[in-house]
């Protein structure tokens, strides 16, 4: 998939060029008129859509015991197809759908989502015909099903990822279905062995009364959680986690994750750790939670709704300043609905702090906004 959309990006490019070279176009005739033409977005096309299901947990795993710091993995940290660390990492079996954004006019609310379609053995999934327009999003939805490629050879030896139990997932990135084909699009999935199975732990620790994965998602306690995974600025399908950082929400409880291989931790932080090794650190009494993630992974969990569904406003923050770095990162501020019954998930590549003067123009098959 991301083989297509290199192709793509050159194919755009090659437009590009073409569309700004200087041309020899004849003058107006003076027997018969220039035509003029019409954009007119035709009515009952469709949009083949395709991408790949992804454990971001299983990849950073992976990417981790691939060379412990200080040493330097040599695969590169990329959501690339050619690399063992994202084909160890991918789901099967996965279903896939989309849910829309564009409310019933008579319900007032968006309508259920499509049936899902499952990804093949190699991750990859297609959904060959979504009503193509512009305007309003998308946004890929798993229903909560899987198998993650743990068997699949890398080129030195690599522990197993635990396995678990696939949650409803919702991937926040918009698609706008508005050229024939998206491509390279990412459903990602969480499982209840890693950050939410850490999130329980905790709320159980702290607040004194049993909480389960399970419990999270249940609308009657929680009000949906939320979790963001900051990566650093670089090539798009650059995926290195943005150290010291973290995110503010408008509502909602923020807790800073952390990871440690397992049975690593001290004997006071082991009950906090998940099954994956990841954790949340406990603060003594009268203390402060952490304030920033090494990892950039911050997770928000919403207090049941008491009415409509309500948006909150989400800013990352970075609390590094480096000229070599080109820090503090930053990102704008997202406003997200908050959704009971599943896991809103962000895996977001941050801006640098001088951004790059070289325009960039991705090409339509990306399917973003405003194409």
């Amino acid at each position: 998939m991301h083989r297509a959309l290199f192709v793509g990006t050159l194919l755009g490019a090659a437009l590009l060029n073409a569309g700004c070279s200087e041309s020899s176009s004849p003058a107006s005739s003076t027997f018969m008129p220039r035509p003029t033409y019409e954009n007119r977005e035709p009515e009952g096309l469709t949009s083949r859509l395709s991408g790949f299901t992804v454990d971001p947990e299983a990849y950073f795993i992976n990417l981790a015991h691939c060379a412990p710091p200080p040493a330097q993995c040599p695969l590169p940290p990329l959501f690339a197809e050619f690399s063992p660390l994202l084909q160890r990492s991918v789901v099967r079996g996965a279903l896939v759908t989309l849910q829309d954004t564009v409310p019933d006019p008579v319900t007032g609310r968006p309508p259920d989502p499509a049936p899902p379609i499952p990804s093949d053995a190699r991750g990859l999934w297609t959904l060959p015909k979504v009503p193509t327009r512009k305007g309003a999003p998308f946004f890929v939805l798993s229903v909560g099903q899987g198998t993650l490629a743990n068997d699949v050879p890398p080129p030195f030896p690599l522990p197993p990822v635990a396995e678990g139990n696939y949650l409803p997932t919702l991937t926040i990135r918009p698609v706008v279905p508005a050229h024939s084909a998206c491509v390279g699009l990412e459903a990602l999935q969480m499982s209840d062995k890693g950050v939410l199975e850490a999130v329980a732990k905790y709320l159980t620790a702290i607040d004194g009364a049993p909480v389960t994965v399970p419990d999270l998602l249940n609308p009657g306690r929680f009000g949906g959680i939320t979790v963001f995974w900051l990566y650093r600025p670089g090539f798009p399908a650059f995926r290195v986690p943005a150290a010291n950082t973290t995110v503010e929400a408008s509502s909602g409880r923020v807790l800073n994750i952390e990871w440690a291989p397992v049975g690593a931790l001290p004997p006071p932080l082991a009950p906090f750790q998940s099954t994956r090794g990841f954790f949340i650190a406990p603060t003594p009494p009268g203390g402060q939670p952490a304030p920033n993630s090494s990892l950039g992974l911050v997770a928000i969990v919403h207090p049941p709704l008491m009415g409509p569904p309500g948006t909150v406003t989400y800013t990352a923050k970075d609390a590094t300043t480096s000229v070599p770095d080109n820090r503090p990162w930053s990102l704008m501020p997202l406003a997200l609905p908050q959704i009971p019954g599943l896991v809103t998930f962000a895996g977001l590549q941050m801006a640098p702090a001088v951004p790059s003067t070289t325009p960039q123009f991705p090409p339509p098959s990306t399917c973003l906004p405003g194409q």
